[in-house]
């Protein structure tokens, strides 16, 4: 939970924050489905691998981690798991900062 004494200055605390940056999570996601479909080269491919490990990898990893938190907060472990696939840190962490609630 964020110190109280900052909640009004920090951007973590603020559900259109994370909604912006569940946005680009999202984006991700359409950045590999299209780099999927294209033949891309040079360094945008290299990106696209970059991107394409890190959320297929890294989205399924984040699981351990934020089941947890979301069995606490009282989400279902259906939601967590879906949401956490998609949009990964950026739906877990506000949750266990008690941003997002069910």
């Amino acid at each position: 939970m964020p110190n109280p004494k900052l909640k009004g200055l920090l951007m973590h605390g603020n559900k259109l924050f994370w909604h912006g940056n569940m946005i680009g999570a999202v984006a991700g996601w359409c950045f590999i489905l299209w780099g999927a479909a294209t033949g891309l080269t040079g360094a945008v491919h290299v990106l696209w691998v970059v991107v394409a490990l890190l959320w297929i990898v890294g989205h399924p990893f984040e699981l351990v981690f934020a089941l947890p938190v979301a069995r606490k907060a009282g989400f279902p472990v259906s939601k967590a798991v879906i949401m956490t696939l998609v949009f990964g840190i950026t739906w877990w962490l506000p949750v266990k900062q008690g941003v997002f609630k069910p």
